[in-house]
């Protein structure tokens, strides 16, 4: 029985454990020691108010956990991280995706989440093998259409985003039924 319901309880959760077995840096200072083979750098309740200029040396990032910081802006050249799989901002003050997001191919997971995002770049229609997308509980009063090109897609969550059962249905109908969209109940607003 209790096999049963762990089954059961397991199932009904969505969170795609995509972490793969990397070596994992929780301090910069750490993960300067052998920035040539930092793959996963987990940076996350640091107080860190910027975007560390110090990433940029690590040339073979596939994954960053900044979440719960206080992080306010993603930088310009965020495309630069062209290894990046995985990116979790989750629980920062960001406001804004920036265009070169675009240029992260091969990113799979994009967690922002719990900020305070108001625009996200059409550029997120590039990111095509992008599996998952959290933005939930932000500010987004717009939705780019490109994130319909995303044929990789299995999961969005928008969550905690006030929308009117019509802006909800304008979103579900970008994607396929194959896609899980987590939206909460519409609201009486335009």
């Amino acid at each position: 029985m209790r096999k049963l319901l762990a089954i059961i309880i397991m199932s009904g959760f969505s969170c795609v454990g995509y972490s793969q077995a990397y070596q994992e840096f929780k301090t910069l200072e750490e993960a300067l020691e052998q920035k040539d083979s930092v793959e996963y750098l987990k940076l996350k309740r640091k107080k860190i108010q910027e975007w560390p200029v110090e990433l940029s040396e690590f040339k073979m990032l596939k994954g960053i956990d900044l979440s719960h910081n206080k992080i306010k802006a993603l930088p310009g050249d965020l495309g630069r991280f062209h290894k990046l799989e995985e990116l979790i901002l989750t629980g920062n003050k960001i406001d804004s995706v920036p265009s070169s997001i675009g240029h992260l191919f091969n990113l799979r997971v994009l967690k922002l989440g719990n900020n305070e995002i108001y625009h996200v770049s059409h550029e997120i229609g590039k990111l095509l093998e992008l599996e998952y997308i959290e933005l939930w509980s932000n500010n987004i009063f717009y939705l780019p259409v490109e994130v319909s090109e995303l044929t990789h897609l299995k999961e969005l969550d928008l969550r905690g985003i006030q929308m009117n059962d019509g802006h909800q249905a304008a979103i579900k109908d970008l994607f396929t039924p194959e896609v899980r969209i987590r939206l909460s109940p519409g609201c009486n607003c335009d």
